[in-house]
């Protein structure tokens, strides 16, 4: 067995426990002791250690602060992934979880604080609890495909990887190419006739303010033009056209008829009329002059263009749904981008669909090549099950492992794994179907057994997972659960006489009215007495102890508990010591 295991465990303040300290070794430990005693609070210890969530009802009664703590002896270097310090060369590792009523939790490596999440990942490799409720988490398909993974070993692990790392690649892949439709889609919405737009608005020479400067315009050549329109019809009454009188030269004609007119001397009169004529000309020429900027046809013809252009920029914003020069200019400006972006998302999008069906194509591949390695793994996984279930009493049961193709890859694979067991001439049918409490032990059990050893922690924890058992059977799981502390550290908490008595360690739990549990390590007369215990209720009975002598003895000559010698056999003649 690799030698990495728990050297010492400690504990303060967790349940019942005051102040426990385990010392442990490779091999075969149990915990024992009556109903109600503490067990339950090791248990809850050793779970914590593993990386299990606290909760604030785990500490004792009236502590604010609880602390399991982890020895452990390790093959020197094998830490250093998670924690690197001048320790790395030591074989002595620690580990030590500290829950606090106020909830400021924390774990740590040596003296060296880490997140939980980094703890519980390093600790599950390093310790794995085995209880009533693996039973339940055997019952889950993809539990039950993992453990078919395990024996496949590095090149199962390896298929897994690249498998998952082209099906992260492919869903990401189609990911981008349902994002890149969506906004594709979104943006052919948004700019339907950007092009004719954008190609409408290229002369318009725009500002974010013109559309406010053009009304401006507007209005001020409007009224230009009204004025414009008013002098010149007033100044052609007054100076007439091409072919038509005006006033002035009724006024030049009239006056001279008047001058005719009036007889004597007319001198002063000629004079007077001649500057009046000639000041009301000048009056007309300046006026004229004044008035002499754009023609009203020039007029007309700018207020014609400046509306044009202004209503075209009307129709464009509305087009757009924009409601003001400088929006338009934005969104044209977003409009330019997106035909960009879209040119270039059609070549884009063509390399991802080539990439995904690359991708689909390998992922199919993988796939196949894990479907066949499974079958291979299932066969020798059920042979292996199969020779350790009939050294469990379960000579009539066939276990089988069934790997059905499923129409969807996925991350871990195309297939469905289930565990069936068949008994006599009966179907094979799901063992969460069939399997009583006590076969799912002894299945649970053959299947550690069957396990690469390289899937095994350093450390496996039993709780009770003989219950359901009894006699023949109990006793055949004690010697698999002997066999598997030859490759693995196993601490068992059970109420089994028999298997108790196969350990090389016992450690008994005991609780005297309100005092604190007390964990103490059994031997000689004393772990007499606690088999007796377990086999009677009763540890002065005679014929108990008797009887549990036998049993320590008897597994002693076959390789299981350190019994001292100086125990002696004692004949069985009833009543008690």
């Amino acid at each position: 067995m690799t030698d990495r295991v728990i050297e010492e465990i400690t504990i303060r303040n967790v349940g019942g426990v005051a102040s426990a300290s385990l010392k442990l070794n490779s091999g075969l430990t149990v915990i024992t002791g009556e109903s109600g005693a503490g067990k339950s609070s090791i248990v809850r210890s050793l779970e914590l250690l593993a990386g299990k969530r606290s909760q604030a009802s785990f500490l004792r009664s009236g502590e604010d602060e609880a602390v399991v703590e982890a020895v452990f002896r390790e093959e020197p270097g094998n830490w250093t992934d998670t924690v690197q310090d001048e320790s790395k060369d030591d074989p002595f590792f620690f580990a030590r979880r500290v829950l606090s009523r106020n909830g400021r939790n924390r774990t740590f490596f040596q003296e060296r604080q880490v997140p939980l999440s980094s703890f519980a990942s390093v600790m599950n490799d390093k310790i794995r609890i085995q209880s009533q409720f693996a039973q339940i988490d055997l019952l889950d398909p993809s539990r039950q495909r993992e453990i078919l993974d395990f024996c496949g070993g590095g090149e199962s692990s390896a298929l897994l990887d690249a498998l998952a790392g082209t099906f992260s690649e492919a869903v990401e892949c189609e990911r981008s190419l349902r994002t890149a439709k969506k906004k594709e889609q979104e943006l052919k919405t948004r700019f339907r006739d950007g092009d004719a737009i954008l190609a409408a608005a290229k002369g318009l020479k725009l500002t974010p303010e013109c559309d406010r400067e053009w009304e401006r315009e507007l209005d001020e050549l409007s009224l230009q033009l009204a004025i414009t329109r008013k002098t010149r019809d007033n100044l052609l009454q007054i100076t007439g056209g091409a072919s038509e009188q005006g006033l002035l030269d009724a006024i030049e004609s009239t006056g001279l008829e008047l001058l005719k007119a009036i007889p004597g001397e007319k001198a002063e009169l000629q004079r007077l009329f001649n500057e009046g004529l000639e000041s009301f000309q000048m009056f007309i020429k300046e006026i004229s002059m004044q008035t002499g900027g754009l023609s009203v046809e020039e007029l007309e013809a700018k207020l014609e263009s400046l509306e044009k252009k202004t209503g075209l920029l009307r129709k464009l914003m509305r087009a757009a749904g924009t409601f003001s020069a400088s929006a338009f200019m934005e969104w044209c400006r977003e409009a330019r981008e997106a035909s960009e972006w879209l040119r270039q998302q059609e070549a884009l999008s063509a390399s991802l669909e080539e990439k995904g069906r690359k991708l689909r194509k390998e992922a199919g591949r993988l796939a196949a090549e894990l479907r066949s390695l499974r079958l291979r793994s299932a066969r020798a996984l059920a042979e292996r099950v199969n020779s350790h279930l009939s050294g469990l009493a379960m000579e009539d049961s066939r276990f089988s492992v069934q790997v059905t193709p499923l129409e969807k890859i996925r991350n871990t694979g195309a297939d469905e794994v289930l565990f069936t067991i068949a008994a006599g001439d009966n179907k094979a049918a799901p063992v969460n179907r069939t399997a009583s409490g006590g076969e799912l032990s002894r299945i649970l059990l053959a299947l550690q057994l069957s396990l690469p050893d390289v899937s095994l922690p350093g450390t496996l924890v039993f709780d009770e997972v003989e219950a359901g058992l009894g006699g023949k059977a109990a006793l055949l799981a004690g010697y698999k659960l002997l066999e598997l502390s030859g490759k693995c550290q196993v601490i068992l908490v059970t109420h089994e006489a028999t298997i108790a008595a196969l350990a090389q360690y016992h450690f008994m739990v005991r609780k005297r009215g309100e005092s604190p549990v007390e964990v103490t390590p059994l031997s000689g007369e004393d772990r007499v007495a606690e088999i007796a215990r377990m086999l009677s209720g009763d540890a002065s009975l005679r014929e108990a102890r008797e009887h549990a002598r036998k049993l320590l003895f008897s597994q002693r000559e076959k390789g299981g508990a350190p019994v001292p010698d100086n125990l002696e056999i004692h004949p069985v003649s009833g009543g008690k010591n």
